[in-house]
């Protein structure tokens, strides 16, 4: 259920910024305008029991644009929302840098500031709660594998850094893990029942050729 919160005037802002730099572009998987998915990640972050700043909710719906919007520009990130923002929409992109590997994007998130962290794991909630609208078994493995290796365990991370920070992550971690393990779970079973519809169909297939190889007895 979208979120009903109100938001300031610097958000609104920050949404329309973010629009206009997805602008035209699609998801994959629901062939829904590509802005819905940073609107889900902040919905996601007023609907949990964690109080996130304006500056989190700004670097949540900036967080791809690094990596799709060919108008990007990191002056202009800094200028209009602030190092906190760029530095943490940095820390969220893959390709930072230039780096596109898996398990060293995952250690540097290990690293970074517990609110950024959240923002990652809301991220991931996002985007794996569509598993049944993907009908590509190989590509759901590969999520699936990537999730429960790399971004689980940053939850417990989470906690655990954020035990220096006043902000309640526990509780936090606790909404995280309930939301995510259930769209693993959804994921699961999604796999099962396309690897079965596949098999079945073969079968259906390796009958309907036998079948088509039997020749008509000739008439006496």
């Amino acid at each position: 259920m979208p979120s009903t919160k109100i938001r300031d005037r610097d958000l609104v802002a920050c949404i329309d910024y973010m629009k206009h730099h997805h602008e035209g572009q699609i998801r994959k998987v629901t062939n829904a305008p590509y802005y819905m998915h940073p609107l889900g990640v902040l919905e996601l972050m007023e609907e949990s029991p964690f109080f996130f700043a304006t500056r989190d909710k700004m670097a949540a719906l900036l967080h791809d644009i690094r990596e799709d919007s060919p108008g990007f520009s990191w002056t202009e990130v800094r200028r209009l929302w602030g190092n906190y923002v760029v530095g943490a929409v940095c820390l969220l992109s893959k390709g930072k840098l230039g780096e596109t590997n898996n398990a060293i994007y995952f250690m540097m998130l290990r690293l970074a500031h517990p609110n950024i962290i959240g923002i990652k794991l809301l991220d991931r909630i996002q985007n794996t709660s569509d598993y049944n609208a993907i009908s590509n078994v190989p590509w759901l493995k590969k999520y699936l594998s990537e999730t429960t290796e790399h971004v689980l365990p940053l939850i417990q991370i989470m906690v655990a850094n954020g035990e220096r920070v006043l902000g309640g992550f526990y509780e936090l971690g606790v909404w995280i893990e309930d939301r995510l393990q259930n769209n693993l779970h959804g994921m699961q079973a999604r796999i099962f029942e396309l690897e079965e519809t596949s098999r079945v169909d073969k079968k259906k297939g390796k009958k309907s050729k036998k079948n088509s190889k039997v020749k008509a007895l000739p008439r006496l």
